[in-house]
């Protein structure tokens, strides 16, 4: 475990700058009310995932990768308040009332996040948001709104064990070193493909805060949507953690068509 801590080490500042998302775990099935956004991508990745065994050793090893991480990158951040940013304070709190989530989570502007880029994560059980300074200075009030309500659908997703998974099968270059050979092999493929789904759940409920899908194509251009990609960029996306813009794009077309959500 010795080379694991050390790849740990090196990986801050990827951490920060990735695009996967890191959020809170699943809470009591009795207890729990699913968004009626969501939509789950049924394979046998949740019966891995759902091993105690699986599942402990997991959170010890995400809990001491982030809490470093997070130390570091709070250096270079600013809580987002009512006196420190008042303006996203209120989208902010605009959003989590339009999607029903009583408790605000923190969220902090930081330096450490490059270009318009926005992460979700966990640390020791306490949820956080990170917006890069380039994104409260660059977009628009709406386009907050779907950047913040994007953030907030991966908290109410509960899924922080599998983009774990993700980010270690990512950034470590042997996954053998957690999982073993057979283990990685039997999750990398669905796991690509369950976080595709996410971002597809995440970004409903982003659309849902922003209330208009014409905000979202203004926000996917700016991020570098190509509006008609390639034959090899449609094959090499089933092997990526997130789909292209186009493809997110399309499908929350679809989602605003049906749900009378403002669409040119």
């Amino acid at each position: 475990m010795e080379s694991l801590a050390r790849s740990i080490g090196r990986f801050v500042d990827g951490f920060a700058n990735s695009s996967a998302t890191f959020d809170t775990p699943v809470r009591d099935k009795e207890s729990a009310v699913r968004p009626v956004y969501l939509l789950e991508d049924d394979n046998y990745l949740n019966a891995i995932l759902n091993n105690s065994i699986t599942k402990t050793s997991l959170r010890c090893v995400a809990d001491n990768f982030y809490s470093t991480s997070f130390d570091e990158i709070l250096m270079y951040s600013t809580l987002v308040s009512v006196s420190s940013y008042p303006v996203l304070y209120q989208i902010l709190d605009y959003c989590c009332q339009t999607l029903s989530i009583d408790e605000i989570p923190e969220v902090y502007v930081t330096g450490r996040l490059r270009g318009i880029n926005a992460l979700s994560l966990e640390v020791k059980r306490k949820i956080f948001i990170l917006i890069s300074r380039e994104a409260t200075i660059c977009l628009s009030e709406s386009e907050l709104r779907f950047l913040l309500g994007h953030e907030l659908g991966h908290h109410q997703q509960g899924n922080l064990v599998c983009h774990t998974v993700n980010g270690l099968l990512d950034t470590l270059n042997n996954k053998s070193e957690i999982f073993g050979p057979l283990i990685s092999d039997a999750i990398e493929v669905p796991l690509k493909r369950w976080c595709r789904q996410s971002e597809f759940n995440a970004d409903r409920a982003g659309l849902i805060c922003s209330g208009d899908i014409n905000v979202v194509k203004q926000l996917f251009l700016k991020l570098g949507m190509i509006e008609n990609p390639s034959a090899f960029n449609l094959y090499k996306e089933t092997s990526e953690d997130h789909p292209l813009l186009s493809t997110r794009y399309n499908e929350l077309k679809s989602f605003a068509i049906s749900n009378i959500i403002t669409i040119a």
